[in-house]
């Protein structure tokens, strides 16, 4: 990618992010509510229904399962949606991470006229600032309402790529026997670093609690049926 590409896809992902999350948590909300209601509805049909109890329990009963799986299901359909945000928006933030670091590392060396091995980091730091901070200008600037957030989580984003330039991009460049840095070695020193090692555990651990939400779902839309199975 080149800088307007990269902005491109940094304005879409945050646009998506905190304008879409919103539609797509109240989306999620409602089909959990609803979820709850028809729960509500098959205990009414077969239990408060089929049971031969005072009219004033059947009430009482009827209220407090309908309030929990009304509940429940609004909650129930706020965590999943929350899951499958952050595992989509993590899949996607992968490929846009793996250009920008590329990209950065192309324009820091590319600021000096003969990359070296002795630079110090302390320059390479201020270079990689330099045009980080351009590219999160610009980037608050066409971001529209949403231009000042994006900053501000784009700049965190920057920090963190940061570590990996200077500790991990920069160290492996350094391996090389030659003095003389080409495209393919920045290429092939930001491949071997890779930015899914620190989304890879995160996305595991999402589709694990993605799991364990879908089977408390099925605990909680039982749990009623199975207290009266016990009385």
């Amino acid at each position: 990618m080149n800088k307007q590409q990269l902005l491109d896809f940094w304005i879409i992902f945050f646009k998506d992010l905190l304008v879409g999350t919103f539609k797509k948590l109240f989306l999620f909300g409602i089909l959990g509510f609803f979820s709850g209601a028809f729960g509500t509805y098959v205990f009414n049909l077969q239990v408060i229904d089929t049971a031969e109890w005072n009219v004033w329990l059947e009430r009482i009963v009827l209220i407090l399962a309908g309030a929990g799986y009304l509940a429940f299901g609004l909650l129930h359909g706020l965590v999943s949606c929350s899951l499958h945000l952050l595992s989509k928006k993590m899949r996607e933030a992968l490929s846009g991470l793996q250009e920008l670091l590329d990209w950065l590392t192309r324009e820091v060396i590319g600021r000096f006229p003969k990359f070296q091995k002795n630079i110090p980091k302390h320059e390479l730091s201020q270079k990689y600032d330099q045009i980080g901070d351009d590219l999160r200008q610009r980037l608050k600037q066409r971001g529209g309402i949403t231009g000042f957030t994006s900053s501000l989580m784009f700049g965190v984003i920057l920090k963190v790529m940061r570590f990996f330039f200077l500790d991990e991009v920069v160290e492996e460049l350094h391996k090389k026997d030659s003095e003389e840095i080409t495209s393919a070695d920045i290429e092939h020193a930001v491949r071997r670093v890779g930015t899914e090692v620190m989304i890879a555990p995160i996305t595991d651990n999402l589709f694990l609690l993605q799991v364990v939400n879908i089977f408390i779902g099925l605990c909680l839309f039982a749990l009623p049926f199975s207290l009266l199975w016990l009385i």
